[in-house]
């Protein structure tokens, strides 16, 4: 099947591997081109019944593994674009803050002040928790970063944002964007999240 720019597209998948509903899951594609990069095909998939969602972003050009890094130094740097895959991970440098590939991982089409309110948001849930088991280092930490990320979107704290991805998914886009090819090690010590990597040899097993 050939995705179309601007066109959004509705594919039934059959049953949902969360609660068994008899073909309730569905993908919906959505095909759009992001300037100066290229094609890029935003893909959910929906559980009608028990409401299952999962994203994820795929880049319709080869792009080799690479790492981006923006410095977010002004109010207009955090329109910087992210395009982050499941295989892609973010690092937020001087906060410490890594978002990993996992099993609950998801892709996006972003912006750098869209992730800052995703982390904001998780670190909220994650205070709260740890104040209901009087974790106070814990509570003070996340004050910490909360405050920061206040003033990075203010534009009065430096932040230092990269992704990486080993199967070339995921990438900052903007006029500060610098970028470079992974090393093989780089890439070793990277999560592949839900993918792998094939290898030449293994690929062509079967054929």
């Amino acid at each position: 099947m050939t995705e179309r720019e601007g066109e959004i597209q509705e594919i039934r998948l059959g049953d949902c591997p969360i609660c068994g509903g008899k073909g309730t899951l569905k993908a919906i594609q959505y095909v759009h081109d992001i300037p100066y990069f290229g094609k890029v095909m935003e893909s959910t998939i929906i559980c009608e019944r028990c409401g299952y969602r999962n994203a994820d972003v795929m880049i319709l050009e080869d792009r080799p593994p690479k790492l981006y890094t923006v410095k977010v130094e002004n109010e207009k740097d955090l329109f910087t674009r992210v395009v982050r895959s499941k295989s892609g991970t973010i690092e937020l440098e001087e906060i410490g803050v890594k978002i990993e590939p996992g099993p609950a991982a998801e892709g996006f089409v972003s912006n750098v002040e869209g992730v800052l309110e995703r982390v904001r948001e998780t670190l909220i849930m994650a205070k709260h928790f740890r104040q209901s088991e009087g974790d106070e280092e814990a509570v003070r930490k996340a004050d910490e970063i909360l405050e920061y990320i206040e003033e990075v979107k203010a534009g009065k704290k430096p932040l230092t944002v990269k992704i990486a991805d080993p199967l070339g998914n995921s990438a900052l886009i903007g006029e500060k964007v610098k970028s470079r090819l992974l090393s093989e090690e780089e890439i070793k010590k990277l999560s592949l999240g839900p993918y792998k990597i094939v290898e030449p040899e293994e690929a062509g097993e079967g054929e």
